[in-house]
Formats: C-alpha cells, sequence, structure tokens
C-alpha cells in the first residue's frame, strides 16, 4: 500500500505539469497558424457530434460549426457543450488556410 501511495504522489505533479505544458503548446500553435492578421466570420453549429473523451456512461459532446469562405466549406469543433444545433459561433481562421481555425471563447 505505502509503494503504491509513493507513486501517486510522484505521478500526480508530472501529470499536472503535463497538462499545463499540453495546454500551453496547444494555444501557441493554434495562435501562430492563425498568422499574424486572422480573419473573422460567423460559423453555424451543424448536426456533427465531437465526444469528450472519458466519459463511458453518459459522455457529453460538443456540435461542430461549419462555414463558408469564398464558396468552400470548412467545419471546426466547438467545445462548447452548451451550443445547440443552429446557434452561431464567432470563429477566428487564417485567411490564406480556412482550413486553420478556432472558436472564440470557448469555455475551458
Amino acid at each position: 500500500m505505502k509503494k503504491i501511495q509513493n507513486i501517486f504522489w510522484l505521478l500526480f505533479p508530472l501529470v499536472i505539469i503535463g497538462y499545463f505544458i499540453y495546454k500551453v503548446a496547444t494555444n501557441s500553435f493554434t495562435d501562430k497558424f492563425l498568422g499574424s492578421n486572422p480573419q473573422r466570420i460567423k460559423a453555424i453549429t451543424i448536426d456533427e457530434k465531437n465526444f469528450m473523451p472519458n466519459q463511458p456512461v453518459k459522455p457529453e459532446f460538443s456540435y461542430s460549426y461549419s462555414f463558408k469562405v469564398n464558396g468552400y466549406l470548412y467545419k471546426g469543433n466547438s467545445h462548447d457543450i452548451s451550443l445547440k444545433i443552429g446557434d452561431t459561433v464567432e470563429v477566428e481562421y487564417n485567411k490564406d488556410h480556412p482550413n486553420i481555425n478556432k472558436p472564440l471563447n470557448p469555455p475551458n
């Protein structure tokens, strides 16, 4: 039992630090890929579910959103479980590569 406790207390801080590094890296890469002049557009949530991980009994999900730029349709994950189909989401995207996009102000 003591050995399990020791392993837990060694792994716990590593998991916390790893999580923060992951969040910072993810946001930094997305912001960098959006370029120096990201564009904004209103997108509509669509009937495409994105299930949240590690919820086997009653999994929560968020809907995807879609928007059009130059006649092409692009999609992304809203990361907001409170949105319903047909709601609008403000999205930032790379002007030259609209498939690189992110919703503004999703809850964390």
